[in-house]
């Protein structure tokens, strides 16, 4: 995912300093010789969503519509901007987290996340974007497996012709100020109904643990969770 924007902190602090500090399960916390260590530790866990399964809607007061061309320079901002409190994006100042955006988009739209696809991909708003999602191919692999989440060779280009895959919700963001309205949920309504008409039965999902946000949109919108990979119990 976004691994390399995570920032490891060192920091001089007493023991007493070291118990107050808020905690991210994304991150290992160790106080040595008056030092505070704070390590990246990400784990991220996946889920399914059946897209055959009946959907009560969204009701939020905007319409998706597909992603245009001239969309992607306002989608980076918007990127930024959704995921300022968030890990990995949170620890950076603000000229780095745009870069960090557009990086980002930069790897999904250029099939760094598995082939991109267009047609499943949906801004909400309309001149000013308010949200969008963005949905890339992954390989048809048992889905708790350690390498489940890439291609373990270049995948033809006709991958979608053929229904080759399992699709992938890769970014879903919302303008802070639209958070809670259903946005989100409208965008992934409609790639679903995008993913149904290209044949496909399932959407997978990969989230950061310690996004609680992220957890309870995912479980609010019927998203099944998978055993972590590196589980005894399956």
């Amino acid at each position: 995912m976004c691994d390399e924007w995570m920032a490891r902190l060192e920091l001089p602090l007493t023991a007493a300093q070291f118990q107050l500090l808020p905690r991210h399960a994304a991150y290992r916390y160790e106080l040595l010789d008056g030092r505070a260590w704070i390590n990246p530790r990400p784990r991220y866990f996946h889920a399914l969503l059946d897209l055959a399964a009946e959907r009560d809607g969204a009701r939020a007061a905007v319409e998706p519509r597909p992603l245009r061309e001239d969309d992607w320079d306002d989608l980076a901002e918007l990127f930024a901007a959704s995921f300022r409190t968030q890990q990995p994006f949170a620890g950076l100042d603000e000229a780095t987290r745009l870069q960090a955006a557009r990086q980002c988009l930069a790897q999904t739209r250029g099939g760094g996340d598995g082939p991109w696809i267009e047609s499943a991909s949906f801004v909400a708003g309309g001149d000013e974007a308010l949200g969008a999602i963005l949905i890339t191919l992954l390989p048809d692999a048992d889905p708790t497996s350690w390498d489940g989440y890439h291609w373990p060779e270049p995948p033809p280009p006709d991958c979608l012709e053929r229904r080759l895959g399992r699709p992938h919700l890769t970014w879903v963001f919302v303008a802070p100020g639209r958070s809670g309205q259903g946005v989100g949920t409208a965008l992934l309504d409609a790639a679903a109904a995008a993913l149904r008409r290209l044949g496909y039965r399932e959407l997978a999902s990969t989230f950061l643990v310690g996004n609680d946000s992220s957890t309870l949109w995912h479980w609010r919108n019927g998203f099944r969770l998978l055993p972590y990979p590196g589980s005894r119990r399956k």
